[in-house]
């Protein structure tokens, strides 16, 4: 990543994700042969999680993993992205809401907070997406989605 200033505007430039975001990854993965698909999925988890022990041993929290946040090179390798919501987590054990609401455990419904244990969730939900292509929590609504979370269906 380089930054410079021209002026009074900030610039920010970034690797180019060729691959783009997790997303359609995980439409493609579910084309793959089954052992395929799985080393793909391992692969990719261990990465995220890599990426997500970086950020959390630093005191950061992200707050919003989902995979239209985890964006993939042409090599396969991933980069965790979107720090729009990411919280310093250095002074204090927890953080106020924020992020998408699918990818929120239900602890976050419960106490109306955030912390590490969060984004581990949400890991686990982009997981549960790499292996089967869909959400855990399907509903026909957000609201039937957040509920089936804080009622752990």
């Amino acid at each position: 990543m380089w930054t410079f200033v021209d002026q009074t505007d900030l610039f920010v430039v970034t690797e180019y994700c060729s691959r783009g975001d997790l997303r359609k990854v995980i439409a493609e993965l579910q084309k793959l042969p089954e052992e395929e698909h799985l080393i793909r999925v391992w692969d990719l988890l261990t990465q995220i999680i890599l990426a997500l022990d970086h950020l959390h041993s630093r005191g950061v929290l992200h707050r919003d993993i989902k995979p239209e946040n985890i964006f993939v090179m042409e090599d396969g390798s991933v980069r965790l992205g979107d720090f729009g919501l990411a919280k310093d987590m250095t002074q204090k054990d927890y953080a106020t809401i924020a992020g998408t609401k699918l990818y929120m455990a239900a602890e976050v419904w419960a106490m109306k907070r955030m912390d590490f244990g969060t984004d581990v969730f949400a890991v686990g939900v982009v997981l549960f997406e790499l292996l089967t292509g869909r959400h855990p929590f399907e509903a026909d609504t957000i609201e039937g989605a957040i509920e089936k979370i804080r009622q752990g269906d």
